[in-house]
């Protein structure tokens, strides 16, 4: 797996360089609905020391937090990974997000679900699966957050993490606070600085007093 693992990374370093991504027929489209750098460093580094055997993510956009995923999965030799994305009115999202895996080598160790996590995850589920890591990054609605969280924590093995992206918005942060609140999950370190950033001054104190930092959340079920 090697050979794959160094194109993984070559594909990530160069879609974070340009700042786009490459569409199947060639072109390049401006790299929009990411994770960050330093969200992605950090998800790479998580899946290397978890080594799951199944992880699951929600929400894959242009196929980001994708590659970071199966980037670690190939170079622990072992696992795959499951992501759900419905890409409703966006079928060049889809397109290109698998373009990305199918760059990178990685397709033998992907599947993609074409649907919503709300029945996505029920699904897998039904595989009687159980998941190992999941990286919640979906609909940010306060409603769809939760659903994402209830589902993965019955698809989720004792012992497994689950992981936020977007934690400072407020939606995701209200789901964060139910699980810190329910004596289930402790959370992980995974070397990310909590940053309270705003465009408004106010905001970000306003973030920093809640909490609510921007960077992901990472908790390990008891």
């Amino acid at each position: 797996m090697s050979n794959a693992m160094s194109e993984s990374s070559r594909v990530l370093d160069e879609i974070f360089a340009s700042r786009c991504v490459e569409h199947p027929d060639g072109h390049l489209l401006k790299l929009v609905a990411n994770i960050s750098r330093e969200n992605s460093d950090a998800l790479r580094r998580s899946v290397r020391a978890f080594r799951p055997l199944l992880a699951v993510e929600v929400g894959m956009a242009y196929g980001i937090s994708t590659l970071s995923i199966l980037d670690a999965i190939c170079e622990n030799g072992t696992g795959r990974l499951i992501s759900i994305d419905p890409y409703i009115d966006w079928p060049t999202g889809r397109r290109v997000a698998q373009h990305q895996v199918v760059r990178a080598g990685l397709s033998f160790c992907h599947e993609h679900l074409h649907e919503p996590s709300y029945l996505g995850l029920p699904r897998i589920m039904g595989r009687e699966a159980k998941a190992d890591f999941v990286y919640i990054d979906g609909n940010h609605d306060y409603e769809y957050a939760f659903t994402d969280y209830f589902l993965a924590d019955k698809l989720l093995a004792q012992g497994g993490v689950i992981a936020f992206n977007d934690s400072g918005w407020r939606s995701v942060f209200k789901v964060i606070r139910h699980v810190m609140r329910s004596g289930q999950y402790e959370e992980v370190d995974v070397g990310l600085p909590r940053v309270f950033r705003s465009k408004n001054a106010l905001f970000a104190l306003i973030k920093r007093i809640e909490g609510r930092s921007t960077n992901d959340r990472y908790f390990r079920k008891k």
